[in-house]
């Protein structure tokens, strides 16, 4: 058995009233000499380890399932797109959109990004991590907002309203609707009638 060392720490605090007087408070913390308590938990850790390995080897089609979906998730966690490359796919396609002139541009795809651009700059995007993918949606003002309406609660975006104020859905270091709205950029439709 190893020997327990007991260290005991005396804390001031300075009781309320009129004659102050003070009140301790004693913590006593055991530390165990030869190594015990980290032993014990190395040792749950090792046959934590060996269970795991274990029901691996008895069943594999399981333990492939698991590893599979594990290391999806974590490949879809790492490429899960942020706020700067929202903001480069925003600009570059709006780069490509100006190459374009007037009367071969597409308007609907013209019409979502001048919409876009215009949330962008005066900080209306906001974007909501759900750890695979990415959500920019619409907030009723900027970050630079202190008004009341901007901080009451009760004023503040609803779940009901939420999936009407999405903007964009990220996913892979893409961003889909932005994606949807650049297909055919250089038509204009309205050229044929």
């Amino acid at each position: 058995m190893g020997h327990c060392y007991q260290l005991l720490f005396c804390t001031a605090i300075v009781a309320r009233g009129r004659n102050r007087s003070l009140l301790f408070v004693s913590i006593e913390l055991y530390f165990i000499a030869d190594g015990q308590y980290v032993m014990q938990i190395l040792r749950d850790y090792k046959s934590s380890t060996l269970d795991i390995f274990t029901d691996a080897r008895d069943r594999p089609i399981k333990a492939a399932i698991y590893i599979t979906g594990i290391s999806v998730v974590g490949y879809c966690w790492s490429k899960n797109p942020d706020e700067k490359l929202f903001d480069e796919a925003l600009l570059n396609a709006s780069n490509d959109l100006l190459q374009v002139s007037d009367l071969v541009r597409n308007p609907d795809s013209n019409s979502h990004l001048q919409d876009l651009l215009e949330m962008r700059n005066k900080g209306f995007i906001r974007r909501m991590n759900l750890g695979v993918c990415s959500l920019m949606w619409r907030d009723n003002f900027g970050t630079d907002v202190s008004l009341f309406d901007s901080s009451c609660k009760h004023l503040k975006v609803t779940w009901k309203e939420f999936p009407n104020r999405i903007l964009d859905v990220g996913f892979h270091g893409r961003w889909l609707y932005l994606e949807k709205a650049m297909q055919d950029y250089d038509v204009n439709y309205k050229e044929f009638e």
